[in-house]
């Protein structure tokens, strides 16, 4: 039998390298073009991909420690138990959604400086394999802000979305901007 947290680890890699194809070619002035003033231009979304997901990478990381301490962060009922993570959003999303202020883009670096550190994201989470390893996913349990609580296993499922979302956001945007 497959892997569960390598297969999802594969997946999020997989929506990683399309985003990576799709941005190959921006240059810095490209990257943070935009539309308008209340847009995020295509740098921001990739500065808010890190930094929503390496708080991802946290809150797993955290969950599981503390699941195998004893003192879990969530125990009990979760309406989201037997949930794909679509499915969850779509419960769950209005249609445009306020990113938290730790996944809210400061325009620090360029887009090549992100783009990097978007890259390393998938060495990040491969240091989840041993913690993960030999517990069980669906009762490793952190809150999502907006989801509600979501097992270990939702949690990586919510990477590899929020990255394939912005992936169409990015196609729309360099259509829009002509680049």
């Amino acid at each position: 039998m497959a892997d569960p947290i390598k297969l999802l680890l594969n997946d999020i890699k997989l929506s990683r390298t399309h985003i990576i194809e799709l941005i190959k070619d921006i240059d810095k002035d490209g990257g943070s073009l935009k539309l308008s003033k209340d847009h995020w231009n295509i740098q921001e979304i990739i500065e808010h991909l890190v930094l929503a997901e390496r708080g991802g990478f946290d809150l797993i990381f955290t969950a599981a420690e503390n699941f195998r301490n004893g003192t879990p962060i969530w125990s009990g009922p979760s309406e989201n138990t037997g949930q794909t993570i679509e499915e969850i959003i779509h419960r769950t999303w209005k249609e445009k959604e306020t990113a938290p202020p730790s996944a809210t883009p400061q325009g620090k670096w360029s887009l090549g400086v992100w783009t990097s550190h978007f890259k390393n994201c998938d060495d990040l989470l491969l240091n989840l394999i041993p913690v993960l390893k030999d517990l069980p996913l669906e009762e490793v349990i952190y809150p999502h802000f907006l989801c509600g609580p979501l097992n270990a296993i939702q949690r990586l499922e919510f990477i590899r979305f929020h990255i394939d979302r912005h992936f169409h956001q990015i196609s729309n945007l360099k259509k829009d901007l002509g680049i």
